[in-house]
């Protein structure tokens, strides 16, 4: 409704070049037709197959399938709403962009008004400043919840399908369908009824499954599959009992309630701790897709282009909220920015983007930033503001490091209790989860070969045969620590 009534105050107070970045050109229309129905004014649509036609029309105007030939035919009519579906295509064409800056001059002093449609708005400067930018957002969970409704209704009278979905199955799915346009969630409320001839919520699944597509087509975005709960995390008290208060900040009721949706956490640690797998758990836990985002990606050779790898990369993972967003070792994707200005100013100019989209951002995204480290960070990204908290990682302690041992040794099918887990956490002081995770498997390795168990004395026996990073690094590990004193919340 509030993009209705922007178009509506445009197209009154004669707005004469109006540019809709949209997925939807269906939806696009059907806005401006109720526009115009309202002011009593046509509406007349352009696509370069079928031509100029009236709304409603079966037939178009005689030939008007060539940009500039269509773009004539407006200026001869009196009143109306154009809509150029493809005009985008053709911006490159200098008669084309004149005849379109003509038009604007002229149709500023009437109720006439040009009105394009793209997936994404770049207009030359000889328009830019003639036009205004309107984004038409994606539907909202009411509209979507509708939308299962109608298709639920539908399908039932071609096929014999269950019991009509709940409310509280309606509501989940309209959640899960979040992000997506209403033909992709048309498609795939369709595909999850007719998978099983229901909608309960096992067809959630078909959904995510239908997000985790439109992420094939981003360069700098995975959907990382997530195994791992917090639960299969060893130690990390501290961070878990964080995460545990906010795991339901993303409900209806929790907004209902008045809490803010969380922002994100920067895992800040000595390498090997766990940082990755804590992120990862996040979204297991909370029962959220998992995006990563890899920063090495985001650069091109081209001029722009990097800019818009991020601008394309955060508005996905908008489409896909609820989500958790991951950046893996932030600091190697902006190190640059504090190092040198020898990429030309092109690493500021992507924190500047990312920065802003972290202190503004509305949608439920996540974010969950690693880092080995901190001094290579730019300062304004780690102030207050940007996460909710900085947690630092430290070498596990001997409790955590029993739990650690008991959660490899159960995931390679021993049972922890026949292994001597003091013992063993005793003899691994120093060594990172996943360093003892490698002493587990290089154990295996030895145990096969030998033709025997598995056992304590072999694991000890790998523990010695390995220096660890808290000895090789000292240094860098008491470097990290001494920072994280009085900066960061301890994770354990």
């Amino acid at each position: 409704m509030d993009t209705l009534r922007t178009l509506e105050i445009l197209i009154t107070s004669r707005t004469p070049l109006i540019a809709i970045e949209t997925l939807e050109e269906e939806r696009a229309e059907q806005a401006l037709e109720r526009v115009a129905g309202r002011l009593r004014i046509p509406l007349f649509t352009w696509t370069m197959t079928r031509g100029l036609r009236r709304s409603g029309a079966v037939d178009s105007i005689y030939e008007t399938k060539e940009p500039l030939k269509a773009l004539r035919s407006v200026a001869e009519m009196n009143e109306g709403i154009y809509l150029m579906k493809d005009l985008y295509r053709s911006l490159n064409d200098a008669a084309v962009v004149r005849t379109i800056q003509d038009l604007a001059h002229a149709f500023a002093r009437d109720r006439r008004a040009l009105v394009m449609t793209a997936p994404r708005m770049d207009l030359p400067p000889e328009l830019a400043g003639l036009a205004s930018l309107v984004r038409l957002e994606l539907p909202t969970q009411s509209e979507l919840r509708k939308l299962t409704e109608e298709v639920f209704v539908n399908l039932a009278r071609q096929h014999k399908l269950g019991p009509p979905p709940s409310a509280e199955i309606l509501d989940k799915v309209a959640a899960a369908l979040r992000g997506l346009t209403l033909f992709e969630a048309e498609r795939a409320v369709t595909r999850a009824v007719l998978d099983d001839l229901t909608l309960d919520p096992r067809d959630l699944e078909v959904i995510a499954e239908m997000k985790q597509e439109l992420l094939s087509k981003e360069r700098v975005l995975d959907c990382v599959p997530v195994p791992e709960s917090l639960g299969d995390v060893g130690g990390l008290a501290g961070l878990k009992a964080w995460l545990d208060k906010r795991k339901r900040a993303f409900t209806p009721e929790a907004k209902e309630f008045g809490v803010p949706a969380p922002r994100g956490i920067l895992l800040l640690g000595v390498q090997g701790c766990g940082k990755s797998l804590a992120a990862k758990a996040v979204a297991k836990d909370w029962g959220l897709p998992l995006l990563r985002l890899e920063p090495g990606r985001l650069f091109d050779k081209f001029i722009g282009e990097s800019e818009k790898n991020l601008d394309r990369a955060l508005a996905t993972a908008e489409r896909m909220a609820p989500c958790v967003l991951m950046i893996d070792e932030i600091e190697k994707g902006f190190a640059s920015v504090v190092s040198s200005e020898s990429d030309g100013g092109l690493s500021r100019r992507i924190l500047g983007r990312l920065l802003g989209w972290l202190q503004d951002r509305s949608a439920p995204v996540f974010l969950v930033a690693t880092c080995n480290q901190i001094d290579a960070l730019p300062p304004e990204l780690i102030r207050k503001g940007r996460f909710d908290e900085i947690f630092f990682i430290d070498l596990p302690t001997a409790d955590e490091r029993r739990q650690i041992f008991s959660i490899h040794l159960a995931r390679r099918h021993r049972d922890p209790a026949g292994f001597d887990l003091a013992a063993l956490a005793a003899a691994s002081e120093g060594f990172s989860g996943a360093e003892i995770e490698q002493a587990v498997v290089s154990a295996l390795y030895t145990a096969f070969a030998r033709g025997v168990e598995i056992s304590t004395d072999l694991i000890v026996d790998e523990l010695k045969a390995t220096k660890p990073l808290s000895v090789t690094r000292a240094e860098d590990i008491e470097e990290l620590r001494e920072w994280a004193r009085g900066r960061a919340v301890p994770a354990a």
